[in-house]
């Protein structure tokens, strides 16, 4: 089962605005990520935390995905964190993090795919920690997936880009489905052929 992370805006009115849609459209689309990912057996992992992120992992369950991992802060550094719980009594696993930096920053770590829907000055920040880990060959991502029609020009900033090129993605929500089944089969298939060297190494052939 492939671990991913969301990330996205809190407060979807202000998306709503910026991409002059309106919010019921939007939540239509993250509604679509949440269904996606329930059912190709994906592990979703996202933040404590309203907005697009809630209405994703509301969606998964719905649609009766298998685990939704929750990352809340264990305190409340440096900022409160007494909104969190509606979040949190829905999950699958709650994963305690020291700090609202490592609930932030591990959900785009630890996963092997991050699905971004939509900016915000929160994502920024998230999207400041996968540069960093690819500049410094850190952490587990292996892709970062823009949803198009919930970015600004359908684009990351360019300075991301400039940055991190080989490591983004970018689709329409309709045709998520078919680029996180491709990255699926080639994990199998990497998998099959690690376990063949193995076998090779051991005498096995």
């Amino acid at each position: 089962m492939i671990k991913v992370g969301v990330i996205g805006p809190t407060d979807i009115a202000v998306l709503g605005r910026i991409l002059g849609k309106e919010v019921g459209a939007l939540e239509d689309e993250a509604r679509i990520v949440g269904k996606v990912l329930a059912d190709l057996n994906c592990e979703l992992w996202v933040n404590s935390d309203g907005g697009m992120l809630a209405v994703v992992a509301k969606a998964y369950k719905t649609s009766k995905g298998n685990k939704l991992v929750v990352l809340t802060p264990k305190e409340g550094e440096p900022w409160p964190k007494t909104h969190t719980k509606p979040y949190v009594d829905y999950a699958d696993e709650i994963r305690e993090e020291k700090d609202w930096f490592y609930s932030n920053y591990n959900v785009v770590k630890l996963p092997n795919l991050c699905v971004c829907v939509g900016l915000s000055c929160g994502t920024f920040s998230e999207l400041a920690y996968i540069k960093w880990d690819h500049q410094f060959k850190c952490g587990n991502l292996e892709k970062l997936i823009g949803i198009t029609s919930l970015l600004r020009d359908g684009r990351f900033p360019e300075e991301l880009e400039e940055m991190a090129k080989d490591k983004i993605s970018y689709v329409n929500v309709l045709d998520l489905k078919h680029l996180i089944e491709e990255f699926q089969r080639k994990k199998i298939e990497n998998q099959m052929i690690y376990e063949r060297i193995g076998q090779k190494h051991r005498g096995g052939f």
